[in-house]
This record gives C-alpha cells, sequence and structure tokens, in this order.
C-alpha cells in the first residue's frame, strides 16, 4: 500500500481532489506566499544501484519527499516543478529498467500523477501497460488503477466506459478498502448526473445566494454566455488559470459574457481576501463545506478546476476549457444567437 499511497497523494496535491478527499485536507497557504526551494537532485537523475530493486526502492523514498514537498506547496508554478521532477525520475527509471516489476509499478505511478493532472489520455496509457503486465501481487494497485481508469473515462464524458469499471471494482476488488467501495458506489450512483450534463444537456438548476446577497441560478443567465467555475483559493490550478479567466471576463463581459464562481473553500476570509487582492468581479457562492459544498454535489464534482461553458440557449458547450481555448470558445458562443 505503501507506492499506492505515494500515487494518490501526489494526485491530491496537484488536482485538489482524489480518493482521500474525502478525509485528507490539502495545504491552504496563500499561493502569493514564497515557494519552497527544492534540494533534491537534478529532474530524471536516478539514485545509485546494482539492481532495479535498489535503485527503485530509494527511488520511491525521493519520491515520497517530493510529494509531501508538493502537498505543502502553495506556488501553482512549484507545484508543477515537483510534479515534473517526480515524472521525470519515474520516466528515467523505465528506460533504465524497462521490462522489470518495478517499471511497471513506475508505470502505475505515472497513471495516477496523470490523472490527477486531469491528463486523462496519458493516464489510461499508463493504467492500461500496468493493468496488462501485472499480477495477482497487485491485486490492490489494480484496483486503483481501474478507479483512475474510471474517473478518467468519466472525465472524457466515457460514461458506459466509466460505469464498466466502477462495477468491475466492486465485484472483483471489494475487498481492496473500504473507502474505495465506498466511493465506487456513489460515483456509479452519480453517473446520470454526470449523463444530464454532458455536452449538448442543461446545467443542474440551483438558486442560492452569492456571498453578496444576490440570488445565483443558471436559469437567469439565458441569453448570456455562461462559466460555472468550480474552484478553490487552495487549489494550486484554479489559482494559476484565474488570471486567464478574467481576462477572458474582462474582455467579453460587455458582450454578454457572465461567470458564477462556485467556491470549495472553508474558510471565507481567505475567499473574500483572494476576491479583493486580485479584483474578481464576478459573484461567488460559499456555504464553507469544502467538497460538500451544495452546489459542488449536486453537479458531482470530484476535481478541481472544473468549468462548465453554457451558450446563450442555456446548453452545455463546453467543460473545463482553460488558457487560449476558453477564450476562443467564448468569443464563438458570444456569435450565435439565443
Amino acid at each position: 500500500m505503501k507506492k499506492i499511497l505515494v500515487a494518490v497523494s501526489v494526485g491530491l496535491a496537484i488536482a485538489g481532489a482524489g480518493l482521500l478527499a474525502a478525509t485528507q485536507q490539502s495545504g491552504r497557504a496563500s499561493a502569493a506566499e514564497p515557494a519552497q526551494k527544492s534540494t533534491s537532485a537534478p529532474q530524471g537523475q536516478l539514485p545509485e544501484g546494482k539492481t532495479s530493486a535498489e535503485v527503485y526502492a530509494k527511488l520511491t523514498t525521493e519520491v515520497e519527499a517530493l510529494s509531501k514537498q508538493l502537498m505543502n506547496s502553495t506556488s501553482p508554478d512549484q507545484q508543477a516543478r515537483y510534479y515534473n521532477e517526480i515524472e521525470a525520475k519515474f520516466v528515467a527509471f523505465r528506460k533504465r529498467w524497462p521490462n522489470t516489476p518495478e517499471s511497471n509499478d513506475a508505470a502505475f505511478q505515472l497513471g495516477a500523477m496523470n490523472f490527477g493532472m486531469q491528463k486523462y489520455d496519458q493516464c489510461t496509457q499508463y493504467l492500461k501497460e500496468f493493468l496488462g503486465k501485472a499480477t495477482e501481487k497487485e491485486h490492490d494497485q489494480q484496483a486503483y488503477a481501474h478507479f483512475y481508469m474510471a474517473e478518467s473515462c468519466k472525465g472524457q464524458g466515457k460514461y458506459d466506459l466509466a460505469e464498466q469499471e466502477y462495477r468491475l471494482i466492486l465485484s472483483k476488488y471489494s475487498d481492496v478498502n473500504t473507502q474505495l467501495n465506498d466511493v465506487a458506489k456513489s460515483n456509479l450512483a452519480g453517473l446520470e448526473t454526470e449523463r444530464k450534463l454532458a455536452i449538448g444537456g442543461e446545467p443542474l438548476d440551483f438558486n442560492v445566494k452569492s456571498t453578496d446577497g444576490k440570488t445565483l441560478s443558471p436559469a437567469a443567465f439565458k441569453g448570456k454566455v455562461l462559466l460555472i467555475d468550480f474552484w478553490a483559493t487552495w487549489c494550486g490550478p484554479c489559482v494559476k488559470e484565474m488570471p486567464n479567466v478574467k481576462q477572458v471576463y474582462d474582455k467579453y463581459h460587455p458582450k454578454g459574457f457572465e461567470i458564477v464562481g462556485i467556491s470549495l473553500d472553508q474558510s471565507r476570509d481567505r475567499l473574500d481576501q483572494y476576491v479583493k487582492t486580485n479584483s474578481i468581479p464576478w459573484p461567488q457562492y460559499f456555504d464553507g463545506k469544502w467538497w460538500n459544498n451544495d452546489v459542488a454535489v449536486r453537479y458531482g464534482i470530484k476535481s478541481i478546476p472544473t468549468t462548465i461553458l453554457v451558450d446563450r440557449a442555456g446548453k452545455i458547450r463546453y467543460k473545463s476549457l482553460r488558457g487560449k481555448q476558453l477564450e476562443s470558445a467564448v468569443q464563438q458562443l458570444l456569435t450565435e444567437k439565443s
């Protein structure tokens, strides 16, 4: 289980969500605070050793130390550097020691990490390789691999494949971990919600009060292009993407672009300070419930940042766009008639 938890913790730190998110809270310091300095070896450099087992044991120790630093880091750029360093080490090991049991374990680690970064194609590629070579000794890891596969399929809108993976976990791996079993059951039950939120569907209705006391409901924005943004100030990728989101809002808000922020923060003071410091003008919903945020639960949110882009006619057109893709999509939807 030790190696499994390394991968899970890495995924948690980067994506802000994962199997342990219900019970394990990640760091909450401001992303503006000084990043910790890494004192580890250069990227991709492997520890010394005569056998693959010896080298991999030392490598695992190094990765554990890096993953702890990653989880404690509050700078998105620093988090990315830790992630890249860990990835480079596993990739270098697989090149140096191919076709070994340790190389296959590294494939599992890389798959889990890429899931944490929402790189679903890479995640699936690594985990399929792992599962193809795994033995009964890796029974527990196989269960987690199928979980990450299910989540990746769901993230890509492949709901039938996700359902198959969840059912496989419940039928073949129910002995592995009670929490894994419970999460698989919960996510399987939530697939119907996921299907409703597929491209072409309509956002699930909610009627809540923003932090400034205004009523927020998707229906109220019909005729506008609406971005529903699930995020938090403690989520590194969310904070890193925020300047781009703000730039798109500033540019296209006068033309009919709106945003509703759904904050998964627990601290109202921290949220308010971030919004004020960064001049975030769009409304925010906050209830302090972290992953149990009322709107997030209704939408089945398991990782952030998650965004849903709704067109003028009230139909979901895009999900989880970032960077230039977000601006291009907003610009396109604003030219369409409702």
